[in-house]
């Protein structure tokens, strides 16, 4: 995956669960990547996800007033520009066990 210099994404390679399917996301600064799905900051701080959604790590639709976000085998991480931390997907090892954290 690759975020060009407009704010769209490129993707190639393995596409069973559409986690490549990033060719209309535009306004986008930041990708990052789990293991069958993608995720994308937009500038106005909302996030768009494509792929495997069986733990719900794609379900970042209502997240706002994000700053960055990563992604792991089946989680989605969020920082919000309070300092504050969202997670959702999959917590079978506490992976999304951050609704007590403050980054600042």
């Amino acid at each position: 995956m690759g975020l060009k210099t407009g704010g769209t994404v490129v993707a190639v390679g393995y596409n069973e669960y559409g986690q490549c399917n990033v060719g209309n996301w535009t306004d986008i600064v930041q990708v990052a990547a789990g293991f069958y799905h993608t995720v994308g900051l937009k500038s106005d701080g909302t996030v768009v996800a494509v792929g495997y959604n069986e733990y719900g790590q794609c379900d970042v639709g209502n997240w706002t007033d994000i700053i960055r976000v990563a992604a792991g085998g089946g989680h989605t991480v969020g920082l919000k520009s309070d300092g504050t931390v969202l997670a959702v997907g999959w917590n079978g090892n506490g992976q999304c066990d951050v609704g007590g954290w403050d980054l600042n």
